[in-house]
Parts: C-alpha cells; structure tokens; sequence
C-alpha cells in the first residue's frame, strides 16, 4: 500500500463576536481581562494547535472553557457566549458571517496537515485508490481552496 499523502493544509484564524466589538488584533489580546475566551479542549487538534500558536506568540491565556471540537467552540463565540475563539480558517469561514475573523500572523500560526491513504482493510480498494488520486486533482483541490484551505 502507497503511503499517505497531505491533500490539504488548514491555518488558524481568531474568530471573534461579528464587528470584532472587542477590539481583537491578534493573539496578545486575548488574555485581555474581561474578555471571555473560549479554546478547544487540549486532548483534540484544534486545542493543541492553538497551545502552539499561544507558545509561539509568547500569550498565556486563561479560557473560560474548554470545547469538544472547533465548531462547539465557534457556536459559542457566533451565539455571543464568548468573545472570541480559536479556529481553524475553514470554521471561520463555514459560519458564513455569524462572526469575524482575525489573521493570525504566520510566525504564530500553525498549520494542520490532512493525509489520505487507502486502508489495507478496505472494501473497494480500486475505488479508494481512485478517490485519492481525484482529492489531489487541480479541480479538487481548487474546490477545497473555495473552502477556506491551503493547497498541500
């Protein structure tokens, strides 16, 4: 079996509550007192991603809680339960302007990296072959970039 390969790459972006009314401009802010900040939990990608981003910016914070997974912790920043979040761009852009987003500059952003391969296991290996070769075509990967990710 041929071995995985990135189909796709994603960043993180700061969601914060539509018109950024908080005055976000980067990671610093943040810790902010009073700003309700809402993070996934650390045991899920988005959390550990973020734990990275805050490292590499030099920003601790203190989350007011800690979500399942990215789109918990968008609902709560788009239902205004929180002030802002840290997401992935495509989450961002998937809540279709329920909030705003912040850039986080690349020197502290991470980035996820999306692998495919065929399992050994699998039903149909012609046809997952056949779909990891067509995720990686230019027309999906132009399809996946209208969705807020990076080319791998």
């Amino acid at each position: 079996t041929p071995p995985p390969v990135v189909f796709a790459k994603n960043r993180l972006e700061i969601a914060v509550e539509k018109g950024n009314p908080q005055k976000v401009k980067g990671l610093a802010d943040l810790d902010k007192s009073g700003l309700v900040l809402v993070l996934c939990a650390d045991a899920v990608p988005c959390g550990k991603y973020a734990a990275e981003a805050f490292a590499k910016a030099g920003v601790t914070v203190n989350p007011a809680s800690q979500e399942e997974n990215a789109k918990a912790t968008l609902s709560k920043v788009s239902l205004g339960e929180a002030d802002a979040s840290v997401v992935y761009a495509t989450d961002v852009q998937a809540a279709k302007g329920a909030v705003s987003r912040v850039k986080i500059p690349a020197g502290q952003n991470v980035i996820a990296t999306y692998p495919i391969a065929v399992v050994k296991e699998a039903d149909n290996p012609a046809a997952a072959k056949a779909w990891v070769q067509f995720i990686q075509t230019k027309g999906a990967q132009k399809t996946l970039q209208k969705f807020g990710f990076l080319p791998a």
